[in-house]
């Protein structure tokens, strides 16, 4: 039988619908209390960077959750490991409202990222396993456009809940969401995944060799691992930036990252539209291109001292747009590299951008200023090495219309 044959139409858009509720879930589990990090500093007495941990910590785990979670839902499905670890997820999210220790909090975000990871892949994997052709494509920016609302949202929503109620709110709002999310796995959601649970799950594991081996995947996860540096690179140095350094409040900062967010579904949709006529590799050496000089002259401006909210907002939504445009045409294509394997496909892109994100974030971090030359170091970084990897390994591949 064929991956998705055994699913009625009434099942595809059940699960088609359920994907979309579970897709954000982890993008807003990353966000959501972005505006509250430096008010965190005070309330544990801890420095700067000892916060940004409870972010860089889950993003690494939630990178090497996916890579676990790809061939245990290519093995058991995607429904029971959905609900079993969204179950966790939850009690996690309880433990960290209810304002524990920092340590023990760093530990829960761990314990949030490995678990919410698994919600992630098989909601993402449901675009592998119902859809094919145009159809994937089409289903796959609608994902992505799912998967973009808890970046553009949750920090929005998180700066008012850091000034009516304190950081511990968002916490509180991901335990409903979560709750929420156990009930749909348990009432609306179908299995989509044909098992076949006799393969063995250790077994699973060895498509990740031959997709670290194929020519085409492993450079564009990379490149999707720059690109989306470039939305997790502003989440951990933009909050102090701009409520520390220049001493706007949490809804300010929110409302500033809601307006990135929806430059990146801006892009996205501009993508849609644009892609069925243009050459995909024209889009994505233009955007990186763009972006690349953006970054570069941004860098120079605030060596030269230029250096405030503007300066940091006009640029970094330029490079998220830009960025964005290029994104669902990379999902799409590591996709539909391995259909075979959805699970797997997607969780090792995911995990790869996710950890390499997190690495240059960190290191980003580290190199703490009172500007921002850090965060505009990593972007001529980041936007450089995307333009270096699509010319330089994936040209010929990219250089067609999407029909």
């Amino acid at each position: 039988m064929a991956y998705g044959d055994h699913l009625t139409q009434g099942q595809r858009k059940r699960a088609f619908v359920s994907m979309l509720l579970l897709v954000p879930m982890a993008g807003a589990a990353t966000d959501i209390y972005i505006p509250s990090l430096p008010a965190m500093t005070e309330a544990f007495d801890a420095s700067q960077f000892a916060i940004q941990c409870t972010l860089l910590v889950f993003m690494a785990m939630y990178g090497i959750g996916q890579m676990i979670s790809g061939p245990l839902t290519d093995t058991f499905g995607r429904r029971i490991p959905t609900l079993v670890c969204t179950c966790v997820f939850v009690v996690a999210s309880i433990v960290i409202a209810c304002a524990p220790p920092l340590w023990l909090m760093i530990a829960m975000r761990a314990v949030q990222g490995l678990f919410v990871s698994v919600a992630a892949v098989a909601s993402r994997a449901i675009v592998a396993d119902c859809y094919d052709g145009a159809a994937r494509t089409k289903a796959a920016n609608w994902m992505t456009i799912a998967w973009a609302t808890g970046p553009i949202l949750s920090p929005a929503l998180g700066g008012y809940l850091q000034v009516w109620f304190g950081w511990t709110a968002s916490f509180w709002f991901l335990s409903g969401w979560g709750v929420i999310a156990v009930l749909v796995a348990l009432f609306v959601l179908p299995e989509t995944r044909y098992c076949r649970p006799e393969a063995g799950f250790i077994k699973a594991f060895r498509i990740y060799g031959t997709m670290l081996r194929d020519s085409v995947y492993l450079p564009t996860a990379l490149a999707m691992a720059c690109m989306i540096s470039v939305m997790y690179g502003f989440e951990v140095l933009g909050p102090f930036y701009i409520q520390a350094d220049l001493k706007h409040d949490p809804v300010y900062y929110g409302h500033l990252q809601l307006i990135l967010g929806c430059l990146w579904l801006s892009g996205n949709f501009l993508n849609r539209i644009i892609s069925p006529h243009v050459k995909v590799i024209r889009i994505i050496v233009a955007a990186s291109g763009i972006g690349f000089l953006v970054s570069v002259f941004m860098l120079y401006l605030d060596f030269s001292g230029v250096f405030g909210v503007m300066a940091l907002m006009i640029p970094a939504g330029i490079i998220y747009f830009l960025m964005a445009m290029i994104w669902p045409n990379g999902y799409s294509k590591c996709l539909g590299r391995f259909q075979h394997a959805g699970g797997s496909a997607n969780a090792l892109v995911s995990g790869l951008f996710i950890l390499v994100s997190a690495i240059l974030s960190g290191m980003a971090s580290i190199l703490h200023s009172s500007t921002a030359w850090p965060l505009w170091s990593l972007y001529t970084f980041v936007t450089g090495m995307t333009l270096f990897l699509f010319l330089a390994f994936l040209r010929r591949e990219f250089n067609y219309k999407v029909r």
